[in-house]
């Protein structure tokens, strides 16, 4: 209790050690370099210990802070928690949802009519960003393919995802494709994220590059930042493209591509849908991501690999 009236300094104090920067602090909180030095300063003078060596151009932190650190991380997570606890959803029929392009082109979209019929009383407002976007700040629910859990969220696990090559059937008539050899006389694409390219795939199934590219290796490459327009240069019949399983698994169904060899690499990132724990307890957020589930079991039971 002896304490408290030194929560702003506190405060300051904690942001600061995550950073071990007063620069990154003061933009952090939107405050001076001066305020955050001033606070840290009187909360020293209160406990009579020193919590950070002072460098001439970085900090570290004392023992004294060190120790200290970790007991109010879990004091400001506990108040984050007991306050989000309490705050109600204002908009209860709209859903906020971040997702990124590819995703919501080439698999959500086109399934949200099956969900509007089931609640025509809910909005879906979509987002279509790869970045990550703050919650309670314009966002209720995102849609990520991450290898890691996004930490400070509950993280529910959706589905596996998969790349290999495929083409458009007029492609493959066209130019005869029987093996991988054949391809280093074709047109490749690709996403410009490395796992998502033929290099990762060649990697992951011990092929050569020299099976594959010409003597100048980039001239028979076309990349594009984004899975969706990948697939959209090879439903153009541009060339042989390096694609996601869960983007094309129904264009190949219906024939618009076909997939080539049998040779399936499994994607170390998986689909998660992600939120604040407690925003899973809005009646919206459970009915969405009841739907959600449902709509991803029935997509790989009907195209497993």
């Amino acid at each position: 209790m002896k304490y408290y009236n030194h929560l702003k300094s506190i405060h300051y104090f904690s942001v600061t050690a995550h950073y071990l920067s007063i620069k990154k602090a003061s933009e952090s909180l939107f405050v001076t370099q001066a305020a955050i030095s001033q606070q840290i300063r009187s909360l020293e003078e209160a406990l009579g210990v020193a919590l950070f060596h002072r460098h001439h151009r970085f900090l570290s932190l004392t023992l004294e802070g060190s120790k200290l650190l970790p007991h109010l991380k879990i004091a400001f997570d506990s108040i984050d928690k007991g306050i989000d606890g309490v705050i109600s959803d204002n908009e209860p029929n709209t859903i906020r949802l971040s997702v990124f392009p590819s995703f919501a082109s080439r698999w959500l979209i086109p399934r949200l009519a099956r969900f509007y019929k089931q609640h025509p009383d809910i909005n879906i407002n979509l987002s279509m960003t790869d970045k990550i976007e703050t919650f309670g700040e314009g966002i209720d629910l995102a849609i990520r393919f991450s290898i890691g859990e996004y930490k400070g969220l509950k993280n529910k696990f959706l589905m596996k995802d998969y790349i290999y090559p495929a083409c458009h059937p007029l492609y493959l008539k066209e130019h005869n494709i029987k093996t991988i050899k054949d391809l280093k006389k074709q047109r490749l694409l690709e996403d410009t994220k490395s796992n998502l390219s033929w290099d990762y795939w060649l990697e992951k199934k011990s092929i050569e590059k020299t099976h594959i590219e010409t003597d100048d290796t980039s001239s028979n490459r076309d990349r594009y930042d984004g899975s969706h327009y990948v697939i959209d240069s090879a439903l153009s019949a541009q060339g042989v493209a390096m694609v996601r399983h869960s983007l094309v698994a129904e264009a190949i169904e219906q024939n618009q591509l076909v997939k080539l060899f049998d040779e399936v690499v499994e994607l170390e990132p998986q689909y998660y849908l992600c939120a604040p724990e407690h925003y899973f307890e809005y009646p919206k957020i459970k009915l969405f991501s009841d739907w959600l589930t449902q709509e991803v079991n029935d997509f790989c039971l009907r195209h497993p690999l």
